[in-house]
């Protein structure tokens, strides 16, 4: 099942249990895909993350004490970025009906000098 709110377009996918949203604009370009652990990102020449793919979302949801149910009954899907001094803080915002779940993502990203190094 796919829908559109506003600015986000969101499907999941029981059998593959896969959970897409996207926010990629008609004037937009994407340049790039980065797998990172259970999360697929696309990226635009801008450098913004349009549309974010979370494999295995359910049982993503059940480590995290959440009832995964909730994806089988999405109205709403939104992707908050907030990036921070040593990496990125994903929420994804699920609704279902009048449930609101906003599950994060952190992602850690060291310095190159300190990549060298090891």
């Amino acid at each position: 099942m796919a829908i559109r709110t506003n600015e986000f377009r969101f499907m999941y996918d029981e059998n593959y249990d896969r959970l897409m949203i996207a926010s990629k604009r008609k004037d937009e370009v994407m340049s790039g895909s980065v797998r990172v652990l259970n999360l697929i990102l696309d990226f635009t020449t801008s450098g913004r993350i349009a549309n974010i793919e979370i494999l295995q979302a359910s049982k993503y949801l059940e480590s995290l004490g959440i009832n995964s149910d909730i994806l089988n009954n999405l109205t709403s899907a939104e992707i908050v970025v907030k990036q921070q001094r040593d990496g990125y803080l994903i929420y994804f915002v699920l609704q279902a009906g009048q449930k609101v779940e906003r599950i994060p993502y952190n992602i850690i990203t060291e310095p190159i000098a300190q990549v060298i190094k090891n």
